[in-house]
């Protein structure tokens, strides 16, 4: 099992800076900014921490996570990822799925399977200098289409070796998204949000052997990642009353996963509409104890490793601790640096 961090868009520069440098201290191999909409954009977060990145001390690799292909046109996210991989001299990654937060705008997403089939080999052409005429249902672009500057003189996106892949994500938690993932050459691997029941995990990956053994792809080659929303401290009432706040904000927007745990779609509702009513005390006082448990780490970092080791021989191969609340993060990164990581290492 491999481990990063995963932040939320919502702190100082300096602060994402002061978790990078943790997460390289402690051998975390993955720094994931969301691309959640209305809160900073994650591609702003990444071009400040590049720089810092580029450090041949560094051994991470940054990307956003989950971007998605209606709040940006392909092509623009195809130029930012080929920009930040630029920028780090080869250490980035994208995830790239259907997103959220869509009604708050208006959108009304359909098909999405197929838009970010095409939005993947939209990107995957422009990144590796392929000029082809695309005509899909949801995207197009003419063979005209290139990026228009010039990398410095100390970096080759095009070696010998024919190019570097930038690993490409798709962030889902549903099957058929699943089973597109492992149909894609194009695709590294899936990671799955939030759900830290194992059930679930085993599911997904056998989704994803669907589609590799449609492609003929070994799927053992594929990665299924997870990352959840941490929150771990030396007082366990604290991290739940933080878990349990967290897993507000996002509930309304967790099926099909609520359903599979059995969450009481009251409870859904109710969480909803608080929301919608911008009464956020009163969505986190009808956030059950269960929700916490089935879409939150949470606890002491004793707590930490209980929880992930129930997640092993899954099929996982990486967890991203999600983090991004604020001054707190600090703790919680140290705590899985000195506690949980070194526990799996050993073991």
């Amino acid at each position: 099992m491999k481990f990063g961090l995963a932040f939320q868009a919502s702190q100082t520069d300096a602060h994402y800076l002061k978790c990078l440098k943790l997460a390289n201290r402690y051998g975390f191999d993955m720094f994931q900014v969301y691309d959640d909409l209305l809160f900073k954009p994650a591609w702003s977060v990444l071009d400040q921490i590049a720089p810092h990145v580029r450090d041949s001390r560094m051994n991470l690799t940054i990307g956003p996570g989950v971007t998605n292909p209606f709040h940006y046109h392909p092509a623009i996210i195809a130029a930012y990822i080929s920009y930040l991989d630029q920028e780090t001299r080869g250490k980035a990654f994208l995830m790239i799925g259907r997103g959220a937060f869509h009604d708050i705008v208006g959108i009304t997403i359909e098909n999405p399977i197929r838009a970010v089939r095409e939005a993947i080999l939209i990107i995957d052409n422009l990144i590796h200098g392929r000029k082809v005429d695309f005509n899909g249902k949801w995207f197009s672009l003419t063979a005209e289409a290139q990026f228009r500057w010039t990398p410095p003189s100390d970096w080759d996106p095009k070696p010998n070796s024919g190019g570097r892949r930038i690993p490409i994500w798709i962030g889902t938690w549903g099957p058929k998204m699943c089973q597109l993932a492992g149909s894609m050459k194009e695709v590294t691997g899936v990671m799955v949000s939030s759900i830290i029941d194992p059930r679930y995990s085993v599911s997904l990956r056998e989704n994803l052997a669907i589609g590799a053994r449609r492609a003929s792809r070994d799927v053992e080659s594929l990665e299924l990642g997870l990352v959840s929303g941490t929150v771990v401290s030396k007082d366990r009432d604290t991290a739940f009353k933080l878990a349990r706040e967290a897993v507000a904000l996002y509930l309304p927007y967790l099926s099909p996963m609520t359903e599979f745990v059995g969450i009481d779609q009251a409870e859904v509702d109710g969480v909803r509409e608080a929301l919608a009513k911008g009464d956020t005390k009163l969505a986190t006082s009808l956030v059950s104890e269960k929700s916490v448990d089935s879409f939150k780490p949470w606890g002491t970092p004793d707590d930490i490793i209980e929880k992930v080791s129930n997640l092993m021989n899954t099929g996982l191969t990486r967890i991203n601790f999600g983090f991004g609340r604020g001054p707190e993060d600090i703790e919680g990164i140290e705590l899985l640096g000195k506690k949980v990581l070194p526990y799996f290492a050993s073991s």
